[in-house]
């Protein structure tokens, strides 16, 4: 199963992970100071709180970097993280 990992910027080292079924909410909101915490702490932490999900599409400011499974979140944090910033800053 593949859900949708949403960080949304909220502040000066405040970023708020959400993940969603379709458009449904599931789970509760968890907060971290940077991007690549939020998706390393969702591929360690994914399939304990979410169980049968193997993937997160990571979407952070209106840009995603696809599906990504659990233990490559873990590994690629940093650059997934990186990607999408380039992502979000470029293409606006």
């Amino acid at each position: 199963m593949v859900l949708t990992l949403h960080i949304g910027h909220k502040g000066s080292h405040h970023y708020l992970a959400r993940v969603f079924d379709g458009r449904e909410l599931v789970g509760e909101p968890t907060d971290h100071a940077r991007i690549d915490e939020a998706i390393a702490y969702y591929g360690e932490h994914g399939a304990h709180r979410f169980p049968g999900v193997s993937a997160f599409a990571i979407w952070y400011d209106g840009w995603n970097v696809g599906e990504v499974a659990l233990d490559q979140m873990c590994a690629d944090a940093p650059d997934l993280a990186n990607r999408l910033v380039v992502l979000s800053a470029v293409l606006r």
